[in-house]
């Protein structure tokens, strides 16, 4: 059912700190009604809400299906009990209704929008040499910046990871990739592709942990990274590669404590999972192959109030 992560809406308490934020970042905004909403730069679809508010917090994911998947939730919703619900954040189409603890769905009838930025160069490696009598690298690049494409994934703080993975898979349709026992849990959508579109952290309560935009290269994961630290935000975590998920990533925070992430080259998987086993081990397994020192203390905590 559940085939693709559209949008995050998210409530923040300065509408100006957040455009500073995300514009340094790579986005490009535009104001609709009295919200603040960011693109891609080349892609015709929107990635991030900002809602003025009393404080910040995650107030809601947009989700996608098709046609044939929507009667399917439907039946599961009605199945499950769960409410359908009036829009409560405007007026933006599809179905509303809550999570076990209370996070707000939107879903829709909904394909992601392709990115028109140019495909980033070839990778020579080892015996696989695919770039040749073209450089990677030239003057122009002196001048390059971070060029977010899409909004990959997102990782949510829940009290019940094994509750929040059993709704998102058995009513919503979407797949576990790999878990961390009751820690943490990675989930694609029914369709296969990126490894994961939304993952869950175990928190005392519900909130954001990381927003992750895909980026064409490691240069720029770089480049947008010490931008935004030059700029005076805070380096959280990276640069360095993941083993869920396989992709290099740098994390900063942004002005209200939760993560924004860079990320390039995600494991994928085809929609039959074919050859896919899931892991189940320690978070610490799953952090990074590099850097080999763990994250700071601070990155797994919650920082939106309860």
């Amino acid at each position: 059912m559940i085939r693709s992560l559209l949008h995050v809406g998210m409530t923040v308490p300065e509408l100006e700190t957040g455009r500073a934020f995300y514009e340094l970042f790579g986005l490009e905004h535009r104001a609709v009604g009295n919200d603040l909403v960011f693109r891609c730069a080349g892609r015709a679809q929107d990635q991030l809400r900002l809602i003025e508010g009393s404080r910040k917090k995650l107030s809601y994911v947009s989700l996608g299906t098709n046609e044939a998947g929507m009667p399917v939730l439907l039946a599961n919703l009605e199945k499950e009990g769960v409410r359908i619900a009036g829009n409560p954040f405007g007026d933006l189409p599809g179905l509303w209704f809550q999570d076990p603890h209370g996070d707000w769905i939107n879903v829709q009838v909904a394909e992601p929008a392709p990115s028109l930025v140019a495909v980033g160069n070839e990778v020579n490696s080892p015996g696989n040499y695919r770039r040749i009598g073209t450089r990677a690298c030239n003057i122009d690049s002196l001048a390059k910046r971070a060029r977010p494409r899409r909004l990959g994934h997102l990782i949510k703080f829940t009290p019940d990871v094994n509750r929040s993975v059993d709704f998102y898979t058995r009513v919503l349709g979407m797949k576990v990739t790999d878990r961390a026992h009751d820690i943490l849990a990675f989930l694609r959508g029914s369709a296969g592709g990126d490894h994961h579109m939304l993952a869950f952290a175990k928190s005392t309560h519900t909130g954001l942990h990381h927003l992750s935009f895909e980026v064409g290269d490691f240069d720029e994961i770089e480049l947008g990274a010490h931008t935004l630290i030059q700029a005076g935000y805070k380096d959280a975590f990276g640069p360095g590669r993941h083993v869920g998920g396989s992709n290099y990533f740098h994390y900063i925070r942004d002005p209200w404590n939760s993560l924004a992430e860079y990320f390039w080259d995600i494991d994928i998987i085809p929609e039959d999972d074919s050859g896919w086993e899931p892991l189940d081990v320690p978070p610490e397994q799953l952090t990074a192959v590099w850097p080999t020192t763990p994250p700071p203390p601070e990155f797994p905590m919650n920082f939106e109030a309860p």
